[in-house]
Order: C-alpha cells, then sequence, then structure tokens
C-alpha cells in the first residue's frame, strides 16, 4: 500500500462539515468518490481534522492508502477535480509519504 497526502481547499457553505453526517453532503464524501472513481476501488480518507458546518478551509490536509501507484501527478490531480468540477472544492497538490504518516496525528500546526 502507498500512503498519498492530498492538499484541499473548499469552500464550506453547501456542506455539513468534513465528516460523514446523515444530514446532507461533507466533504470527506465527496472527495471519497472522486479519489475512488479515479483509483477504482473504495478509497478511505483520514483528514487533519474535521469543520464544521459552512466553515472553509485552504491547505486542509489529508491522506489515503491506495494499492495503485500514481505515475503522473498532475493528470491524476486534473482527473479527481474534474469529478469534483461540480462542488466547492479542489485537491491542490499530492505527495507520496512514508507509511507512518497520518495526517491528523502529524499535523504540525492549525490556523
Amino acid at each position: 500500500m502507498i500512503n498519498y497526502q492530498i492538499i484541499l481547499e473548499y469552500l464550506g457553505s453547501n456542506y455539513v462539515g468534513w465528516q460523514y453526517q446523515k444530514n446532507g453532503a461533507s466533504i470527506q464524501s465527496l472527495v471519497e468518490k472522486a479519489l475512488s472513481k479515479i483509483l477504482k476501488s473504495k478509497v478511505k480518507i483520514n483528514g487533519s481534522g474535521r469543520t464544521d458546518a459552512g466553515v472553509h478551509a485552504t491547505g486542509q490536509s489529508a491522506n489515503f492508502y491506495s494499492e495503485k501507484k500514481i505515475l503522473n501527478k498532475f493528470q491524476f490531480l486534473n482527473s479527481v477535480n474534474f469529478f469534483l468540477k461540480d462542488t466547492d472544492i479542489s485537491i491542490i497538490d499530492l505527495k507520496r509519504k512514508k507509511k507512518s504518516f497520518h495526517a491528523r496525528h502529524s499535523v504540525k500546526k492549525k490556523i
């Protein structure tokens, strides 16, 4: 398994927050759905922190594990963002990380 970090930005006005909730769309659910389409397998992401409903983010970190090696970062970002085009969410960066990296446990600061 390969561990990847993604950096996201989003306008949270239309969402129930980061984490899954029964009462509406979350950032986590939409990003996982887009990643799963591209990687052709179920993807679970770990966020660096949770945001409440209506909260915006720039530079939020998350990580996920994949069996698939991502060979072209820019093609991958364009593909994922294509599936997010009808949302207020963008993935702006992708980095390969050590298996021990966890977006929430490895966080250095939050603003």
